[in-house]
């Protein structure tokens, strides 16, 4: 997957694969925080650039994973 994601189908294979990465992982691990924040802030930048990529399904789901990582808006 390229990111920033340039469609739905992507930001929502994003979501999801971060919603896997977690469920599947300790959400404490270093390495993989690294790497979900890195993708949440890839969808941020998707996001300032085309917000109608977004659906408000998704949007949902990325601030419940920005509140388990516990990171900014």
């Amino acid at each position: 997957m390229t990111f920033p994601p340039k469609d739905r189908r992507a930001v929502e294979a994003a979501v999801a694969g971060i919603q896997e990465r977690l469920a599947d992982g300790d959400p404490e691990d270093a390495a993989l925080r690294e790497h979900c924040e890195a993708v949440l802030s890839a969808l941020r930048a998707a996001y300032r650039a085309d917000k109608t990529i977004f659906t408000p399904e998704t949007i949902e789901a990325l601030q419940e994973l920005r509140d388990l990582l516990g990171g900014a808006p």
